[in-house]
């Protein structure tokens, strides 16, 4: 049996076909490879079902009870806004020891890598308002 080569016919192209080797063999996709394509193709659907999910109804249940309990759409949205990249997140800083809060974004390369935003929260549940209307923000906007 003969190896299939892209040579068969002398007016074809010198240029390779892209999933073969100079020698004729077909490449292989490697396990890796595949990985990496299904973990595109799950981060483009999580991503776009979280702006579905990310409506104005959220955002009132969200404002309604900070700390929970949520529904399972808010509880989503609050998951997949604390699992997101540490690069750029907004985190809460105590000021005081009882209060008052404030807001940090935590920035690669500034002063302590974290740089504090001006409002000040005189209750943590407001704080925790004030994170989520900037990740909010954040996230529809990108």
């Amino acid at each position: 049996m003969k190896a299939r080569t892209s040579l068969d016919s002398a007016d074809q192209s010198t240029k390779w076909p892209s999933n073969l080797l100079p020698n004729g063999s077909e490449l292989m996709r490697t396990g890796a490879d595949r990985s990496s394509e299904l973990m595109s193709i799950f981060e483009q659907r999580f991503s776009a079902r979280l702006r579905r999910d990310f409506t104005d109804e959220v955002s009132a249940a969200y404002d309604r009870s900070p700390l929970g309990p949520h529904d399972d759409k808010t509880a989503r949205v609050v998951r997949a806004l604390g699992n997101a990249s540490v690069s750029g997140k907004e985190v809460i800083l105590n000021l005081g020891p009882n209060g008052p809060w404030g807001i940090g974004r935590i920035t690669v390369g500034a002063p302590g890598n974290l740089v504090l935003l001006p409002p000040t929260f005189y209750t943590y549940e407001n704080a925790l308002r004030g994170v989520f209307a900037l990740r909010r923000k954040n996230f529809l906007e990108s």
